[in-house]
């Protein structure tokens, strides 16, 4: 077994990756010590010590982030794919998986980009580790580790110099969810591919748009008072709006040796909350193992009922501007593909959210067990 771990080591004060060896057979009478390995080799995290996007800033004061370095990263057991984000860069080693593992410590690979700021929450594809996900601008994106292609996934956000004539976002999860609900993400990879004829495959990933036209925004005086300025804000304050939300999906045919084919952005065959009555938070959400449905946990606004629904693929249809083509698209999807809930709970004071919830796999079409 090989365990890793963000830690900081005694040479200076930043995270970063290290890993212990764990004998195959050990003495049960004996106190076993582990020795803490560098994974990565000589890795400068972050190159500008203490220098921070404002969505990092952000970001790092709603999950309380004190220390510098590697804060988060993910890993694909099967390829030995680490992933991770440090300083403005995404990086990138491979350990394990189809190989041995590590004897020495590795030296991390820069995943190139053309996004000109700050790309946050990289996530491989559980599906296939050659692909990777991020946001860049409030936009989705995704990109290739073998081959460097590198794609934007959605238009909902102009980048303007005017925080009032750029209200959406997608893929990124909102104030009141990061600071109330502990939900620091807003999209999903599907954890199966679907395949096509000649090879290639139809990678899928669930994502949450957000619309804060009717959030207020608020002036902050920034805390550097050598800068002099204040910074705008959406704030939804106690008893005012809230983002309007909703789901979509975005699928992603590739060929045969791995390039994009196109791209198509699909919506929910009806509004959000039609679909969803009096759901005003999404809390959680995910995939089904075998990626035959997407699961969330939705709360309404008194936080006096929850509910688990699974939504099925087959409920988002493409997004077209046309309404006659659009509503054709609506008749063809069937009146059995609905969402379904699988599990509600009220009360009269509220619902404390968490994160206590694995669904099992699915090994009957007419049960699904969590």
């Amino acid at each position: 077994a090989l365990p890793i771990y963000l830690a900081m080591s005694g040479e200076n004060r930043e995270n970063t990756l290290f890993y212990s060896d764990i004998p195959k057979k050990i003495n049960k009478e004996a106190l076993l010590m582990l020795a803490w390995k560098p994974l990565l080799d000589s890795f400068q995290a972050m190159p500008d010590y203490r220098t921070y996007s404002r969505e990092e800033e952000l970001l790092r004061e709603r999950k309380r982030i004190g220390t510098v370095g590697i804060a988060a990263f993910d890993y694909h057991r099967e390829s030995g794919t680490f992933l991770f984000q440090a300083g403005s860069g995404i990086y990138f080693v491979k350990d394990g998986g189809a190989h041995e593992f590590t004897k020495q410590p590795i030296k991390p690979t820069l995943v190139e980009t053309s996004c000109h700021n700050i790309r946050m929450d990289p996530k491989l594809c559980p599906a296939d580790p050659m692909w990777i996900c991020f946001v860049h601008s409030s936009d989705l994106w995704i990109s290739n580790l073998q081959t460097g292609e590198e794609r934007r996934l959605t238009f909902v956000h102009k980048e303007s110099a005017n925080i009032e004539d750029d209200p959406k976002s997608a893929g990124i999860a909102t104030f009141v969810l990061q600071e109330e609900f502990d939900r620091y993400t807003g999209y999903w990879w599907c954890p199966r591919t679907e395949p096509i004829p000649g090879g290639g495959k139809i990678l899928r990933i669930l994502y949450e748009e957000s619309d804060e036209s009717e959030v207020e925004i608020i002036d902050v005086t920034s805390p550097m008072l050598e800068t002099r300025r204040a910074d705008s804000f959406r704030y939804p304050k106690t008893g005012t709006s809230n983002p309007k939300v909703t789901f979509k999906l975005s699928e992603v045919t590739v060929d045969a040796d791995g390039r994009i084919v196109s791209v198509l952005d699909k919506e929910l065959v009806q509004p959000f909350e039609v679909l969803f009555d009096g759901v005003e938070y999404i809390v959680r959400a995910g995939w089904t193992r075998e990626g035959k449905y997407a699961w969330a946990v939705l709360l309404d606004r008194s936080q006096t009922r929850l509910q688990i629904v699974l939504i099925p693929p087959a409920l988002f249809i493409p997004a077209v501007g046309d309404t006659v083509e659009r509503q054709r698209l609506v008749q063809s999807v069937p009146d059995s593909v609905t969402p379904m809930v699988i599990y509600q709970e009220t009360t009269d004071i509220w619902i404390n959210v968490h994160d206590i919830l694995h669904i099992f796999p699915q090994t009957n079409d007419d049960e699904i067990g969590r």
